[in-house]
């Protein structure tokens, strides 16, 4: 419980911290033709991930972003017996009305298929499904207008379900089931 406190103080304190920034609102860009931008997330592959998002720009304010992955089944290298992929729409509200750079707080909701397999055969033992909620955030820069570079950090609650129910998932890593801290740091083209 003293993890979900922590996770929810850090929190608390990045959102006075973005408030204040937003206190200091730059005027409104005008309108882009950039609109796009595609990036990697570099610390993902330490979660054993490969994770691919995709940025859209709406208005000065805010963006849609959507989020691909695959989860190999190695959290910081121990095998914790399942594989997947993972969709993850998330709706981006920037707090300096300079879309897309700038400090924002982002809501998303993350829809995963999960497999489980024996690390010796490969061989699937069972799906599950993965449903998680959270908010993060987070700060963009744009350089040179070709280049984007993000940070993000923010709590999430992660939901397993087992398309055979007598399964146990206890012992699963919290990454599969209960509280865990969302964190990225990407890099992208923006375009």
């Amino acid at each position: 419980m003293s993890f979900i406190k922590t996770i929810l103080f850090i929190t608390f304190l990045g959102l006075l911290f973005f408030e204040s920034s937003a206190q200091k609102r730059r005027p409104a860009i005008k309108e882009l033709d950039k609109k796009n931008i595609l990036k990697v997330n570099l610390l993902s592959p330490f979660l054993g991930t490969l994770s691919v998002q995709y940025e859209k720009r709406i208005d000065n304010e805010s963006s849609f972003q959507y989020g691909f992955y695959y989860f190999s089944g190695n959290v910081f290298g121990r095998y914790v017996g399942g594989e997947g992929v993972c969709f993850t729409p998330e709706y981006r509200y920037y707090l300096t009305e300079s879309s897309p750079e700038g400090a924002y707080i982002q809501p998303y909701v993350r829809l995963g298929k999960f497999w489980q397999t024996t690390k010796t055969t490969g061989v699937s033992a069972d799906n599950f499904y993965a449903t998680a909620a959270g908010i993060v955030l987070g700060k963009q820069w744009i350089f040179r207008n070709k280049i984007s570079f993000d940070m993000y950090a923010g709590p999430l609650y992660t939901k397993s379900f087992f398309s055979n129910p007598a399964n146990n998932i206890q012992g699963y890593n919290p990454l599969l089931n209960g509280y865990w801290l969302r964190a990225g740091c990407t890099v992208g083209v923006y375009f």
